[in-house]
């Protein structure tokens, strides 16, 4: 019913919304588009938005407007507007991370029901806003005339990051602070070979740049931001932190004299020894810690392969996976949080109610859908494999894991055309919410396209008109978080590292 109405608005409001008049069309410059149970804008009629403008916000939690007035200075300096506590008539939804604003010639108004809803208007104010005109150097800003009332689709609205030895510190720094820009509210970190554990220092490759106190200092901007960081471990298959394609394995290609922990050839974990229970507890234990102790931690568990280690053939192979994953999921919620697990190898390869859809596992290990606990979140990835392209509006997997009892995300990646009906199914049947994946598109335009369309299905809206020549919206965001960074190298704009490849130049001319 909500995404009938969403449309209709859209439909009725198409020209107040997206064209400032006739003559000049207008793109928004926003992501995502708020759902427009109000939303007109008109950028021909600018308002002031700079150190002359008190704006007044309407929020129960004082840190509200603390939080907006601090971040005001940071990103506005001497031009910020000033912000003030005040108490008006506004429309909201019940929703914790509604929120609602009102710019024009009288006055600039955000009203929230919590701290989140006044990060969200204050991001949607920041990339609305823009250098007021006609001037050299930039003195203050302008926005559209502007009324919006606005709150997301989906409570858990996530990215999932992977850390490889390419990537670069601030590739990831850039990569949560865009997502937060883009209202995402949870991020969830996975080191391939990455993690600096004082425990277990051998389970990096040499100098990791996961270090203890860098992930400190980006829990620490995620949390002001908005974005709450999600550690993962690979506590099943994908035990060699690196990617099948490459043959790589972080621990026995550097110390072999721990290949006893590992299935032989390495890519999965041995389920018969127990100093891998042991192992894993402790790194679970210490990411968990450096991570600031958050509400969620995934264990991984995809993408296994049957046992060849004679020990493990003795048991039932499905028996040994549902006590070693059972094992760690208490394990974790001992410790507060809230497991999460892949969903390929609960389903059984073969069976015909999955044609089409991802399923990796055996008839053994499909019985962990019997067995696992049922408050553990099974993130059902599913990527239209031969057919990016393809516009799905029905799930039977993400069905089936629901009906079993389960909080179920969906969990999209580059099948763009299915994120918003996935996102939408998930609310249909009460999911958990939605996690894009990215593993290693953090640069070009798949991580563009990515960020975008999950962060407009996740919201509840599509994804705003591109403009014909530019992607404005986008570079936007990325400029926004470059400024925050302090941004001065050349490879951290844009949304590539070089405009040409590499030695290009030289072996051309």
């Amino acid at each position: 019913m909500k995404n009938a109405i969403i449309l209709a608005v859209l439909s009725v409001t198409a020209v107040s919304v997206f064209a400032g008049n006739k003559t000049n069309p207008d793109a928004i410059e926003l992501a995502p588009i708020p759902v427009p149970r109000e939303f007109k804008s008109d950028i021909d009629n600018p308002v002031a938005f700079d150190s002359t403008v008190t704006l007044a916000v309407d929020c129960p939690d004082a840190n509200g407007v603390k939080w907006l007035a601090d971040h005001f200075i940071k990103w506005y300096g001497k031009d910020a507007p000033k912000v003030e506590s005040s108490t008006f008539t506004s429309r909201l939804s019940d929703d914790i991370e509604a929120y609602s604003i009102v710019a024009d010639s009288s006055s600039v108004k955000i009203a929230a029901r919590s701290l989140a809803g006044v990060r969200w208007a204050a991001y949607t104010l920041r990339q609305l806003a823009m250098a007021r005109r006609g001037m050299f150097k930039m003195k203050g800003r302008i926005l559209p005339t502007l009324t919006i009332s606005d709150s997301p689709h989906l409570k858990f609205r996530a990215v999932h990051l992977c850390w490889f030895p390419e990537l670069r510190p601030q590739q990831m720094e850039r990569a949560i602070r865009l997502a937060a820009l883009l209202k995402f509210n949870y991020a969830i970190i996975e080191p391939w070979g990455m993690y600096e554990s004082k425990k277990h220092p051998w389970w990096s490759w040499p100098n990791p740049k996961m270090t203890k106190s860098e992930i400190r200092r980006l829990v620490k901007i995620g949390n002001d931001l908005g974005i709450t960081l999600i550690p993962q471990i690979n506590a099943f298959g994908h035990a060699s932190s690196s990617r099948s394609c490459t043959m790589k394995h972080m621990v026995l290609d550097i110390a072999p004299e721990y290949e006893s922990l590992f299935e032989p050839g390495g890519w999965n974990w041995c389920l018969t020894n127990r100093e891998t229970q042991r192992t894993l507890r402790e790194l679970i234990a210490e990411m968990h810690e450096d991570f600031g102790n958050p509400p969620y931690f995934h264990l991984g568990c995809d993408e296994a392969q049957p046992p060849s280690c004679p020990e493990c053939r003795k048991r039932p192979y499905g028996e040994l996976v549902c006590e070693h994953i059972s094992g760690l999921a208490d394990f974790v919620k001992k410790r507060g949080a809230k497991p999460m697990i892949w969903h390929d190898m609960l389903l059984e390869r073969g069976d015909p109610r999955w044609k089409g859809f991802v399923h990796f596992g055996s008839k053994t290990t499909a019985t962990l859908a019997d067995t696992l606990a049922k408050d553990v979140i099974i993130c059902d990835w599913q990527y239209s494999y031969g057919n990016m392209k393809e516009a799905r509006n029905d799930w039977p997997t993400m069905r089936y894991f629901k009906e079993k009892g389960f909080p179920v995300a969906g969990c999209p990646w580059m099948n763009y055309n299915s994120m918003k009906p996935m996102a939408d199914y998930i609310a249909k049947i009460g999911g958990f919410g939605i996690i894009e994946t990215t593993w290693h598109h953090l640069r070009g335009n798949d991580w563009i396209n990515m960020y975008k369309y999950a962060s407009a299905a996740a919201w509840g809206t599509s994804i705003p008109a591109k403009p014909p020549m530019f992607d404005t919206p986008f570079a936007t965001a990325l400029r926004l978080i470059g400024n925050d960074m302090k941004t001065s190298d050349y490879l951290d704009t844009g949304h590539l590292n070089y405009q040409v490849p590499p030695g290009w130049w030289v072996d051309n001319n």
